[in-house]
């Protein structure tokens, strides 16, 4: 895929991107979903940071700043803190890939009726019964 001025934040679903925040942090992921607010929805994504001590201390010896690296999985990111969006590059190949785990099918309710009728059952079994005064 080609990037141009005429791509739109649409195309980029499932690819992975790189978000700036305003507090000097990085997130990279998958982008699942996106709003009109800007608000980014992020799958299997890292957080990057240099810390302060480190910014300040070498900000003129880049060499020795540790980029920080933390796993965060799914992740919100509020449109008002977004600085800048990079592409990184496509996402998975395979969607169901980055589910890690299989994922169980639903319980179908069982059709037998219970035994007792709604006037036959203890009043005490309700969830908030309080007894009279």
């Amino acid at each position: 895929m080609s990037f141009s001025k005429k791509t739109r934040f649409s195309d980029l679903i499932n690819w992975r991107i790189k978000v700036h925040t305003i507090d000097n942090r990085y997130f990279v992921g998958t982008l699942l979903s996106f709003d009109g607010h800007m608000n980014v929805i992020l799958g299997d994504c890292e957080e990057r940071r240099i810390p302060n001590k480190q910014l300040n201390a070498n900000s003129k010896d880049e060499r020795n700043t540790k980029e920080l690296r933390r796993n965060l999985g799914l992740i919100i990111l509020r449109g008002g803190q977004i600085i800048d969006v990079t592409v990184e590059g496509p996402g998975p190949s395979d969607p169901s890939s980055r589910v890690r785990r299989p994922i169980k099918q639903p319980v179908a309710p069982s059709k037998s009726k219970s035994a007792t009728s709604n006037k036959e059952r203890n009043p005490t079994s309700r969830p908030f019964y309080r007894p009279p005064k």
